[in-house]
């Protein structure tokens, strides 16, 4: 068993640095095949429209785009109106957009958000005027009205400052419509219409790919799933299921497989918290970060050792002053435990882990966020 090793280094008003190890896990976890990967056709579709939010009690537009838009919708409801006689301080233009379901069916609805375009100061409390939503091909989708949801929204009305005892503070002039659109014309999509679908991976990896395909070989047979590509995972339906592709579908979903840890540090430089891979090793090396020096080098007979087809066993020991020795097959652990017994910031951890990697010594993935 291996651990996976995780170091959480928190900063809040402190200089302090803590270090957590997570307990003891398997090296591999057991997870089902709808937890690491997606069926090709579960998408969602953008769409987008622009229309008028009115009745905003003068937080409106000041600008003519919002006056002819005005004007031009009272002219299609059959009024003429001169454009001088138009006031729109209560009334703001906006961009409307939405993720349209997959799978969505005519009269399903589901939500939109509603964005000024305009030189509206907020959209609180206006109602979304009938909008159509178009999709990438130039088609009407959907249609979509209602009243508009801040949110945030202090006791009185307004908008809090986000202060002791307040609400969240909006932004005014982002808003959305809950079920404000509905579905007027379908995708078209059918699942498993051909024959067939693909499991497409969250993360593209070939050993992942392989063992996505033996997980359904073993439940189904050896000539259902092929790899076409790293990342995607192509399953014939079988002709039993034909009528029925949901149902197999949701079979292969259920499916587990093993999944190895990550091999990966994770960096967040803003709060200072650390994420260590359990296979994360470190080759001989010497780190110089101001007080501190890190002498990173092979146990002795580790060269013998190694020729069998094992490795040296890492070992970390401060020494005098602020040198640390690291000998044998060291892994990240060991390094942020002696920089940890020498009293070395997060701000030292994270310069340390950075510059070991563009040295070449840091055997994983470096991910700073």
């Amino acid at each position: 068993m291996r651990k996976l090793q995780v170091v959480s280094l928190l900063i809040a008003f402190t200089s302090f640095l803590l270090i957590v190890n997570a307990s003891p896990v398997m090296a591999q976890a057991q997870v089902r095949i709808k937890d690491i990967a997606h069926m090709s056709g579960m998408r969602e579709y953008q769409l987008i429209g622009y229309g008028l939010v009115t009745g905003l009690g003068g937080t409106g537009d000041k600008t003519l785009m919002s006056i002819e838009m005005v004007r031009g919708m009272l002219q299609n409801m059959g009024m003429e109106v001169d454009k001088s006689m138009v006031q729109s301080k209560n009334c703001a233009a906006v961009v409307v957009t939405a993720m349209l379901p997959p799978f969505g069916k005519m009269g399903e609805s589901f939500d939109v958000t509603v964005s000024s375009i305009g030189d509206s100061s907020s959209l609180q409390g206006g109602v979304l005027l009938p909008v159509l939503l178009k999709g990438g091909d130039g088609q009407v989708y959907a249609v979509s009205q209602g009243a508009v949801s801040i949110g945030g929204v202090g006791p009185a009305g307004g908008a809090t400052g986000g202060g002791a005892g307040g609400a969240i503070k909006s932004h005014l002039t982002v808003a959305r419509v809950p079920k404000g659109a509905i579905l007027e014309r379908e995708v078209g999509e059918k699942f498993g219409s051909d024959g067939s679908f693909y499991l497409m991976l969250e993360r593209k990896d070939l050993t992942m790919s392989r063992r996505v395909k033996e997980a359904v070989d073993r439940k189904y047979g050896d000539t259902w799933a092929h790899i076409d590509e790293p990342g995607s995972v192509k399953v014939t339906i079988p002709r039993s299921f034909r009528d029925d592709p949901v149902t197999f579908a949701a079979s292969i979903e259920d499916l587990t497989l093993l999944v190895e840890d990550p091999n990966r540090v994770v960096i967040n430089e803003r709060t200072g918290t650390v994420i260590v891979g359990s296979k994360v090793r470190i080759s001989p090396v010497t780190i110089s970060q101001g007080g501190l020096r890190i002498d990173v080098a092979p146990a002795p007979g580790a060269a013998a050792t190694q020729k069998k087809g094992g490795a040296g066993a890492g070992a970390a020991t401060p020494t005098q002053g602020s040198l640390i020795n690291l000998s044998g097959e060291t892994t990240v652990d060991d390094l942020v435990k002696a920089l940890n017994a020498v009293g070395a910031t997060p701000k030292d951890l994270i310069s340390i882990f950075q510059a070991v990697d563009a040295a070449g010594a840091l055997h994983g993935e470096l991910k700073i966020m």
